[in-house]
């Protein structure tokens, strides 16, 4: 079975990250919460949640290191999909590191999805230049500054290997999109009636 973590810190938003969670392991994802800094990480509007593991436990080779390098490879080619949920301090804290940085790269380069929504496709994935030349949408002012700049007044966009979504108000949407991504339109549809979405 193919693995998916969601990454969070300190100050992310909770329903951006909780829907996620909640709509992928309804599918039977097998979807590991990783802390980013710690284990147990406080939210935005302190919802307190205690990670399955830190990122730093997922690769116990100093950073850097050749030994680091083949392990998130390895990691990486197993990898369905990485979330990046937004809010700040978290999205600026995912950004800032390198450890996380090179993971999702590697996911990318494996072939795998890699998915942000809120602040995170703007100050995490456009950060790290991922986005470049992609169709993607972030938080309503956000990533102007980016080489290329987000696509406004759209909810969520998938463009190949990157999905995006613009704010905490598309959470569930982007968790379909998500869905629909690893397990397909019926699967999708399953979720939606069990759940009574619109």
């Amino acid at each position: 079975m193919q693995k998916v973590f969601l990454f969070i810190a300190d100050g992310f938003e909770e329903v951006e990250a909780v829907t996620p969670i909640d709509y992928l392991r309804r599918c039977g994802a097998d979807l590991t919460l990783v802390g980013v800094g710690s284990t147990v990480i406080r939210s935005a509007r302190s919802l307190t949640l205690t990670c399955d593991c830190s990122l730093e436990s997922l690769c116990t080779a100093s950073l850097g290191s050749a030994e680091e390098t083949a392990e998130l490879e390895q990691l990486a080619a197993k990898t369905a999909l990485v979330i990046l949920p937004g809010g700040l301090p978290n999205s600026r804290t995912l950004a800032g590191s390198e450890r996380l940085h090179s993971f999702v790269t590697a996911v990318v380069r494996c072939g795998g999805l890699a998915a942000a929504i809120c602040a995170a496709p703007a100050l995490v994935l456009g950060g790290w230049g991922l986005l470049t030349n992609k169709q993607f949408t972030c938080y309503p002012g956000m990533g102007e500054d980016l080489p290329t700049p987000p696509i406004k007044g759209t909810r969520v966009i998938r463009d190949g290997q990157f999905i995006t979504a613009c704010g905490a108000g598309a959470a569930e949407e982007f968790s379909f999109a998500l869905i629909n991504a690893l397990y397909g339109d019926q699967k999708t549809a399953e979720i939606k009636a069990s759940i009574v979405a619109r």
